[in-house]
């Protein structure tokens, strides 16, 4: 008995290691954009900041942020990536194996369109039911109020 429980406790020390190897990565690593001037963009990575972990209302992360860049595992649109245009009034963009989408408000519509390479085909049959989601969420928030300009 004792024997036996040795040896499970030696295997289990000699798994350990392929353990802790397996552990998966973290499904997105966010950051932004930052406009620097008229010709240059910065991408400022923010550890800890995510999008698909974070309770709306979103917050922006800290500095100026002109966009919200995530790179995943795979392009698709999580249950709270409408808030970072809703909540922060910036696009996001979403990053995978060399592929770039945009979330964005355009001509009045919520849209995801590739910058850079093209959707497989279960990012495709996934993106019209995602933009549907996140429509029927946007029209259950409540409308922004204007923000009372300061008299001058």
């Amino acid at each position: 008995m004792i024997r036996t429980l040795a040896v499970a406790l030696a295997f289990t020390c000699v798994a350990m290691p392929a353990l802790a190897q397996q552990t998966p990565q973290p499904v997105e690593l966010c950051g932004v954009f930052q406009i620097t001037d008229a010709e240059h963009v910065s991408y400022i990575p923010i550890p800890g900041y995510s999008i698909l972990q974070a309770t709306p209302p979103l917050s922006a992360p800290p500095g100026a942020v002109h966009a919200v860049v995530c790179d995943r595992t795979s392009i698709f649109i999580g249950p709270t990536d409408h808030r970072v245009i809703t909540d922060l009034g910036v696009p996001l963009f979403i990053r995978s194996s060399g592929r770039i989408a945009v979330l964005e408000i355009a001509d009045r519509q919520l849209r995801l369109r590739f910058t850079q390479g093209e959707p497989t085909p279960e990012e495709r049959a996934a993106i019209a039911p995602a933009i549907e989601r996140a429509l029927a969420d946007m029209e259950r928030m409540p409308a922004r109020q204007p923000q009372a300009r300061p008299a001058q």
